[in-house]
């Protein structure tokens, strides 16, 4: 099951965007990690790439989990995307400030 969401940020530098996106990258994956045991998880691919014509950063999360597990893949990817947002959210509001 994949996962994409998108929305609009102010102009970083690149090496900003670049620190951002693996900074939310690996929010999410952590927070998915600590929701879903390890033996539970058959794929999990998370890419966060900035469009720059569109000023916005799109993410992908691709969540497959063995057929035994009892977790809701679309509320973990979605929770997780969320993180995504509020750590993109509070750092570029750290960078205003």
């Amino acid at each position: 099951m994949s996962h994409k969401a998108s929305f609009s940020i102010q102009n970083l530098s690149t090496e900003e965007i670049e620190e951002l996106l693996f900074q939310a990258e690996e929010h999410a994956r952590d927070y998915i990690q600590k929701q879903i045991p390890p033996k539970e998880l058959k794929t999990l691919d998370i890419v966060i790439e900035y469009n720059s014509d569109e000023l916005q950063i799109e993410c992908v999360i691709d969540l497959e989990l063995i057929k035994r597990s009892k977790h809701d893949p679309k509320k973990v990817t979605d929770e997780a995307i969320q993180k995504i947002f509020d750590l993109i959210e509070i750092e570029l509001q750290k960078r205003i400030s």
